[in-house]
């Protein structure tokens, strides 16, 4: 009898099951070994799991490929996690269609859970690969584990500068580690690896990219990250996915502006017309994802009161003053100007700096509350 963490990754091994259907199939059983003892009629009762993928999980020679992945695993220094795993990234199972099993080299630590993700084109302009490496070395200096896919371009350029940085940083494959890709960056995994963090996939070690990978190699990206800064993307490209994968986890979403004139800015420029939040340093990105913030040490408390919120607390000394004053109870510009000595115009301007940081909201009859 398997024991379940075999039952699970001979499940991960089935060409064509995917993490969905192997759930049903897992919810339908009493243990993940009894899968192997159904019939084929039996497995063709579970919700979209077809014949060829029935075949190949009632397959005899099913007990030699787990031997022979766990033993290629074994000679590279991957090692397997499945979901019963204590150290399996417990991120991931916000997922929905969370792997079965995790391949990974080098460590995930408990650190890794204020990370950032970021990612954009394969082809950066020369504004594009600065901006990346400039944002990246500076949220590295801070401390943030930084997530990206190890492909050309931005997330090469978001890997390297966070080894510059002293940071740590995390390529997440979209193929086995046996053909991992693109070849030019397999030494920077094996610097990554190598005590600075970690290499990890959900595909079995000789499975080769493809079309279908790299899409679903970008939901773990957005699962693994607080929030997701995308630098330059097209109109189809790759980190698009990763951005509305993350918004469906209620994680933010940052751009960076691009050219107007550089089709490959126009899915990034036109993410910040849908919603997502412009960004053009680090402080901007310290000021949204608050607990990358106070992982920057930015809460502060002023003349001894209760300190600010993360995301107020790299504000100007009139913003200061306004805020506490909303800080206990709605107020009108009205009261503003009175309680606080400040013009009718300081007010307005400031109020009008809060709502742009999205500190303060303007209620229905001229009152404003902190948010």
């Amino acid at each position: 009898m398997l024991s379940d963490a075999d039952a699970l990754l001979r499940l991960a091994l089935v060409p064509g099951l995917t993490p969905t259907v192997a759930q049903r199939l897992l919810d339908a059983c009493a243990s993940p070994a009894e899968a192997f003892t159904w019939s084929m009629d039996r497995l063709h009762g579970i919700e979209g799991l077809g014949g060829d993928v029935a075949r190949r999980i009632c397959d005899h020679r099913g007990d030699e490929q787990l031997a022979a992945e766990r033993a290629a695993c074994h000679r590279a220094g991957v090692r397997i996690l499945v979901r019963t795993d204590a150290d399996y990234p417990q991120a991931l199972l916000v997922l929905e269609d969370a792997p079965l099993a995790i391949w990974i080299k080098g460590e995930l630590q408990p650190r890794d859970r204020l990370a950032l993700a970021v990612v954009g084109s394969r082809r950066p302009s020369a504004y594009g690969h600065r901006q990346a490496h400039r944002l990246s070395i500076g949220m590295a200096q801070v401390g943030t584990t930084l997530v990206a896919g190890l492909a050309r371009g931005i997330d090469t350029v978001a890997h390297t500068a966070a080894l510059e940085g002293g940071a740590r940083t995390i390529a997440v494959l979209g193929s086995g580690f046996g053909r991992l890709y693109p070849d030019e960056n397999t030494p920077l995994a094996a610097r990554i690896a190598d005590g600075r963090g970690a290499v990890l996939s959900e595909l079995p070690f000789t499975a080769s990219p493809s079309a279908t990978t790299f899409p679903r190699r970008n939901r773990l990206i957005a699962a693994l990250t607080l929030a997701t800064l995308v630098i330059e993307a097209g109109t189809r490209d790759g980190a698009l996915v990763t951005a509305r994968l993350s918004m469906e986890l209620g994680r933010d979403v940052l751009v960076v502006p691009g050219n107007i004139d550089n089709p490959e800015c126009t899915g990034s420029n036109q993410l910040i017309r849908d919603g997502a939040t412009l960004v053009a340093s680090v402080e901007h990105i310290l000021q949204e994802v608050e607990p990358l913030l106070t992982l920057a040490g930015g809460a502060i408390a002023l003349d001894g009161a209760k300190p600010l919120g993360p995301r107020a607390s790299a504000l100007t000394g009139r913003e200061k003053q306004v805020y506490l004053m909303l800080a206990d109870a709605p107020r009108t510009i009205a009261d503003l100007v009175r309680v606080g000595e400040v013009p009718h115009s300081a007010v307005s301007a400031t109020l009008l700096s809060l709502e742009l940081r999205r500190l303060v909201r303007r209620l229905p009859e001229g009152y404003v509350r902190a948010t």
